[in-house]
């Protein structure tokens, strides 16, 4: 067979080429100015209905709720008591969460604001935190049962179980939609490295799922709990 011929350029002239005609510059223009209207589509969405994205939002009337997360694509609620230690704990972790997913909405309501939701998604354990996608129950946390049954549960933690519901839309946080060089500079400057990161991720997704049960049942594993019964 004819063989192909030799190409006038090595193979090291030929990649220096390519690097020259290549516009690094209008590629970095294109990049920011991407994350400048992913920015401003984050800051669109916290402007509308009243702030309520980014952060978690108290409703303190039942019927008003409804008709909001029935609106909502992506929604969460913790039913919460006032008076239990870790619905506190539970409201505090969602608050550092709720910033980093501007199109989730993050609502919260006291159980003696909202007894026909209480009654109707049959909570018997708090906190319980529901987790809705196009107004339909898809989830729930009931107590930290999930979150290794101690009051010290990492945010990162309570967010990789809350992902696993899909009340999380992918690629739609901020960080998601991050240069990942500068994402490497960063954990460079704190003194780790994307080896070091991966593997504290994959330690705290291991220590998350110990005691799982089924994600979509809703259901609590067996067993003694410190989570307060309603």
């Amino acid at each position: 067979m004819p063989r192909s011929p030799s190409p006038t350029l090595s193979d090291s002239e030929l990649l220096d080429s390519i690097a020259d005609s290549f516009d690094y510059s209008a590629h970095r223009e294109a990049r920011m100015e991407a994350l400048a209207q992913q920015v401003k589509a984050v800051k669109n969405l916290r402007e509308t209905g009243d702030g309520e994205y980014g952060r978690v939002v108290e409703y303190k009337e039942e019927k008003g709720m409804i008709e909001r997360m029935a609106k909502e694509k992506y929604c969460l609620i913790n039913f919460f008591h006032p008076d239990f230690k870790r619905c506190e704990i539970m409201d505090r972790k969602l608050a550092e969460l709720a910033p980093s997913y501007p199109h989730t909405l993050f609502l919260k309501a006291s159980v003696d604001n909202v007894p026909f939701l209480v009654s109707k998604m049959a909570i018997k354990v708090l906190p319980c935190v529901m987790c809705y996608v196009d107004g339909r129950a898809v989830d729930r946390l009931i107590g930290f049962e999930e979150l290794g049954q101690t009051d010290n549960f990492s945010t990162k933690a309570l967010e990789f179980r809350l992902q696993q519901s899909g009340v999380f839309p992918r690629n739609t946080s901020l960080s998601a939609n991050l240069n990942p060089l500068l994402v490497g500079k960063g954990r460079q400057a704190n003194g780790k490295g994307s080896d070091s990161e991966d593997s504290e991720d994959e330690d705290e997704r291991r220590r998350t799922q110990q005691g799982r049960g089924g994600i979509r049942t809703g259901m609590a594993s067996k067993g003694d709990s410190d989570d307060d019964d309603w």
